[in-house]
């Protein structure tokens, strides 16, 4: 026996029902609408909630990539937003984190009518979407808190660090508005291991030891800082897996549940 999910595929009845609320407006820019997928577990709540950020090299991917990831998650009692966000090149750093962060306004602001907890909220994402959830994280971390922090990031194939990229170097300018000789305060800002301090959220990292795009020793290197400032930290390495399977590695999807499971359902419901 199978339940039907909102968009029609078909699970195992033993599993709870996940309902996904499609196309939620976050916010209207010039040239782009913000929209977001919604995935809430069966229950009452409130849930712990997770903003969930896709990749493509900030220039491209849809909010629909997360899809699974998303529906994982709800079945284990999380509620989750995947969301959509302007892209490069014809909208360069810091439009992306100012969208990711409209997204996460967006979720507390909605936190009743999806009735989320506002003291349980992570963040999640790969490659492209995992810089941004941990920049989210870093950033907000740094400031005075006026609204609920993000208590968890999950990062998966993450760029953490432009400061080391050849000066004259064209490849991010797509993205950063020029190379590093040209913009150097922007590639630090851009880079979450910038912002590392001891009040930065715990983050979970997870990356193919084959990734050929994005260096592993960036994210090595971000844990490693947070773990000598005491932040708890995890790092999962998808042996053998390149750039795209560290993102479908089922492993490291139940590790990193039980790391948001560690951080945030510890005396939750």
């Amino acid at each position: 026996m199978f339940v039907l999910l909102a968009w029609g595929s078909l699970l195992p009845a033993e599993e709870p029902a996940v309902r996904m609320v499609p196309n939620q407006l976050i916010a209207e820019r010039a040239d782009k609408t913000l929209r977001a997928d919604v995935y809430l577990p069966a229950g009452e709540g409130p849930f712990p909630a997770v903003l969930m950020i896709h990749g493509g090299a900030w220039a491209g991917g849809s909010r629909s990539n997360m899809a699974a990831n998303a529906l994982f998650l709800a079945n284990n009692g999380y509620a989750v937003a995947t969301i959509s966000y302007r892209f490069a090149p014809s909208h360069v750093f810091p439009a992306q984190l100012e969208d990711c962060q409209a997204g996460l306004t967006w979720l507390v602001e909605n936190a009743e009518k999806f009735h989320i907890d506002t003291d349980r909220l992570a963040s999640w994402g790969h490659s492209a979407g995992g810089h941004l959830a941990c920049l989210i994280a870093t950033t907000e971390s740094e400031k005075e808190p006026s609204t609920p922090q993000l208590k968890a990031v999950v990062a998966g194939a993450a760029p953490c660090d432009f400061t080391h990229e050849p000066l004259q170097s064209k490849r991010l300018s797509f993205f950063l508005g020029g190379s590093r000789a040209e913009k150097p305060s922007t590639y630090v800002l851009a880079s979450p291991v910038s912002h590392v301090t001891a009040k930065c959220p715990p983050i979970f990292f997870f990356h193919g030891t084959e990734d050929n795009v994005v260096p592993i020793q960036e994210a090595e290197a971000m844990h490693q800082k947070l773990s000598s400032l005491g932040v708890p930290t995890a790092f999962y390495k998808s042996i053998g897996r390149g750039h795209i399977g560290s993102l479908i590695d089922p492993e490291a999807r139940r590790e990193a549940l039980k790391f948001l499971d560690g951080q945030l359902k510890l005396g939750g419901s």
